[in-house]
């Protein structure tokens, strides 16, 4: 069985998704709300994508909040940017203060197999697919059957506080 953080036997292919802002470069750490099958990640933009996700005033530190459906995995943690070539997935792509997917997962692959040794397959489960979002001091990974951006605010709190209104 190929371990979540091997990347010898990987197909793992990496595509950046613009659909979620990307995090800002040098700002607060992004948050997360989870209950047991709903993650909420919020985390500051980048500036880039103010206009887009916008309009903000002069005053506002935007903040996005996405949320992760079905989850059967997520971490937050090293690495970060500085020391980002000593994640398994580098090699197929992956890149700072971004927002990737990982199709054909070797994670994913590890997790049904995992799933298929317990005989806990739920035949009308959804399909999942395995997220990665870089920020300057951290990486957040998860495995799950999709993401929402739920909204962007002006604000880190009220980002927060939505996610803690969501998740339940």
């Amino acid at each position: 069985m190929v371990s979540p953080f091997d990347a010898s036997r990987q197909e793992d292919q990496i595509f950046l998704l613009d659909s979620a802002p990307r995090p800002a470069a040098d700002a607060a750490e992004p948050f997360i709300v989870a209950s047991d099958r709903r993650v909420i990640l919020t985390y500051p933009i980048a500036e880039s994508d103010f206009e887009r996700f916008g309009p903000f005033d002069a005053d506002d530190d935007p903040f996005c909040a996405v949320l992760f459906a079905d989850t059967v995995f997520h971490r937050l943690g090293p690495p970060g940017d500085d020391d980002l070539v000593i994640h398994p997935l580098a090699e197929q792509g992956l890149t700072g203060c971004s927002v990737h997917e990982v199709v054909n997962s070797s994670l994913c692959a590890e997790l049904a197999a995992v799933a298929t040794g317990s005989m806990a397959i739920d035949p009308g489960a959804p399909a999942r697919r395995h997220f990665v979002i870089t920020f300057q001091a951290s990486t957040f990974e998860c495995v799950a059957s999709d993401y929402t951006v739920i909204g962007v605010f002006g604000a880190g709190e009220i980002a927060s506080r939505e996610a803690f209104a969501l998740v339940r």
